[in-house]
């Protein structure tokens, strides 16, 4: 990594940022869910995001979290926890094409068992410069140290430069689901699950 960059677990204090840089790597999934609860609350859909990663416990903590800086700001950050071991994909459970929850790809492509990234994401400024290389290896070096197998992640078909990465760096597509059209969402076409065998890769 560049040696102007520096990466470090997140604090409560940069739950705000995680929040953002959340929304930045949904695409707007992450935001359709704080939005349905701002209204509720009288609030901005930021700041749900903003509480929910103040928390100490669970998988959506600043915990879960690593942050690159520059010069002391936040540049990009990395979220991840393990996807506990259980039920494989049922079949019958995918989301078809008709499907009007919005989150129905997402709790489908699941992979049991794996070290989830959940989510990578850099602001505009910082990127093209090698970041996301590198918070990949540490979510790699991650679930190596946790003693997981396999690593996991959803990408949107039509982001093709992150695919590419993906592939990359030895994930690969193993299932796919249609994602349910909405106006926060910025793709269409089908959501991947992609996963990296570790015990496949030297």
């Amino acid at each position: 990594m560049n040696q102007d960059y520096i990466s470090r677990p997140a604090t409560k204090a940069d739950a705000k940022e995680i929040a953002k840089l959340i929304a930045i790597s949904s695409d707007g999934v992450a935001v359709i869910e704080w939005a349905e609860q701002a209204k509720q609350q009288g609030c901005e859909p930021l700041d749900i995001g903003e509480t929910l990663y103040q928390n100490s416990e669970g998988d959506y903590s600043y915990k879960n979290a690593t942050v690159i800086e520059k010069d002391d700001a936040i540049a990009g950050m990395l979220l991840t926890f393990a996807m506990l071991p259980g039920s494989a994909r049922d079949e019958s459970n995918r989301p078809s094409e008709n499907d009007k929850n919005v989150f129905s790809p997402y709790m489908y492509l699941e992979e049991p068992g794996s070290w989830y990234i959940c989510g990578i994401a850099f602001y505009p400024e910082y990127r093209g410069q090698g970041l996301g290389t590198t918070l990949m290896q540490l979510a790699e070096r991650q679930a190596k140290q946790k003693r997981f197998n396999k690593l996991s992640l959803v990408a949107f078909e039509k982001n093709t430069g992150s695919v590419r990465l993906y592939e990359r760096l030895g994930y690969q597509v193993v299932d796919r689901a249609p994602i349910v059209p909405h106006p926060l969402i910025h793709y269409t076409g089908d959501a991947l699950l992609m996963v990296k065998d570790l015990a496949k890769t030297v």
